[in-house]
Order: C-alpha cells, then structure tokens, then sequence
C-alpha cells in the first residue's frame, strides 16, 4: 500500500485521539475459545487450552456453550462472539490465538498466545495474539514492511477494519486484520 493513498485517523475505537498509535495490519491467527470443562483445542495437534480454575459453570451453560462453538467454527464466527454479536453464555473463557507453520528442514512448528480467563462481557486483565504482519501505520502515514513477521501482539485484533485504513479494508475478506496497540507497547516480532 502506499503511504500516501489514505491517511489513518490516530483515533482509538472510542474516538479518543492518541498520538502514540500504531495500527498493525496482517493475517489473523486461529481463534480457539476454551469454556471451563471444554478445552479449546490446537488443529490437530492433540494440544488443549484450558480455562484457568475458578467460577464454575452449570451443565446447562456448557451444553449452550459447546453448542454454539460447534455451530460458529470459523474465525468470524468467533470473533462475533467476542464482540457479542452472537449470543453466548456470560460464563467465564479463555481466548488463544495460534497458526501452523510448515519448515522446510525442521517438520511443523506452532505460534500459540493464551490471555487470562475472562467473564465474557468484561476485558480481560492479559489481552495477547498473534498474526502475520505485513504492514502499519503510524503518525497518519501506511507503509509496508519489506517481508512479513510473525508477531505476538499484547491486544486482539480489532473487530472490524476502519474504512480509511489505507484499503487493508477491502482484504478482511481473505482475513486480514488490524491491530490497534501503543508504540510504547511492547509486541514480540519473530523473524
């Protein structure tokens, strides 16, 4: 993208301005969302994520639970139901954040980022993912980085991509996101 096609706002989802936002654009991770009881697994792995010990829930919120993230398998799906667009049991969850990276030399690795269990509906103390970044922005201009990185990021992507964010909106389609963080933030760049 060139960094003079649009110019991002340095505003936050509430319309607070902030001079020190850095928006990251990349491919998002697979989201896997853990109830207590139900382990959100990693692919195939045979690797779960657990919700940490605490509030117990009822079987009833389970099943309801476990009945939607059947139904809302895919990223979207997931991502509407952190954002309460789709309807969910207010029971305590754990989301993660994790990709498949096949190495030519070394077999298969796994990018995983886990935040603290959470009631859904609240903010979570630890907010972490990760993704592939191929772009950002910063002091209102887009630029490109020269090859993607792999980065774990202490925010989750944004719901949805602005319209003036330098036409990364017209590639949410193929999943493509971006990251609202703080430049003061520190994110985990791997290379």
């Amino acid at each position: 993208m060139s960094d003079d096609y649009h110019r991002p706002t340095l505003t936050f989802p509430s319309g607070a301005y902030n001079a020190t936002q850095v928006r990251l654009y990349g491919l998002g991770a697979e989201i896997g969302l853990s109830v207590p009881g139900a382990p959100a697994p990693f692919g195939d792995t045979g690797m779960y994520v657990e919700t940490a010990p605490g509030a117990p829930i009822t079987d009833e919120q389970r099943a309801n639970a476990l009945e939607v993230l059947g139904k809302y398998n895919s990223n979207k799906g997931r991502q509407d139901i952190l954002n309460g667009i789709i309807p969910f049991p207010k029971i305590p969850i754990r989301v993660s954040y994790h990709f498949k990276i096949d190495l030519k030399n070394f077999g298969v690795a796994f990018i995983s980022t886990v935040g603290s269990t959470f009631m859904l509906g609240s903010s979570p103390e630890q907010k972490t993912s990760c993704g592939i970044i191929v772009g950002y922005a910063y002091e209102g201009h887009t630029y490109d980085l020269p090859k993607p990185k792999i980065m774990i990021i202490p925010a989750f992507p944004e719901p949805k991509i602005p319209a003036d964010d330098s036409e990364f909106d017209a590639k949410e389609p193929e999943g493509y996101a971006v990251w609202l963080v703080d430049k003061l933030d520190e994110c985990v760049e791997l290379e």
